[in-house]
């Protein structure tokens, strides 16, 4: 979905509006690549740990191999006991956004939406309270 982001990439939290989450992916310098996301989330979390956004979490998870920025868990804790407590038993999605420092966690029911920009800068100035 991300191509040609150099490694290894940042991840900003542009905010959270209407339920949707924004962030960016931006290539560590002197790369010019940078991505805008955009995600309808029930729940999400950042962690500053990058370690804990690489490791696997699942049988079936995606290992971090130093290619991949987007994961999508099978299986995990979070995706069950969310569909638990769903009133009509819907099984959401739970995906990671690998970063250098920070990495994020949403846990919703659509796909992300994923834009690209011409540069960091277009990236940084992207965001709920600014488009």
């Amino acid at each position: 979905m991300i191509d040609g982001i150099e490694r290894p990439p940042a991840v900003f939290d542009q905010g959270l509006w209407r339920g949707v989450l924004h962030l960016i992916v931006v290539a560590s310098p002197p790369g010019l690549r940078a991505y805008g996301i955009e995600i309808a989330c029930q729940i999400y979390a950042g962690f500053e740990e990058v370690t804990y956004a690489v490791s696997a979490h699942g049988a079936d998870t995606v290992v971090y191999d130093g290619g991949v920025y987007i994961k999508e868990a099978g299986q995990s804790a979070l995706l069950n006991a969310y569909e638990a407590i769903d009133p009509v038993g819907r099984r959401p999605r739970h995906f990671s956004f690998v970063g250098s420092e920070y990495c994020y966690e949403a846990l919703g029911f659509s796909e992300p939406v994923i834009r690209a920009f011409s540069t960091p800068d277009e990236a940084y100035a992207w965001g709920p309270a600014r488009q």
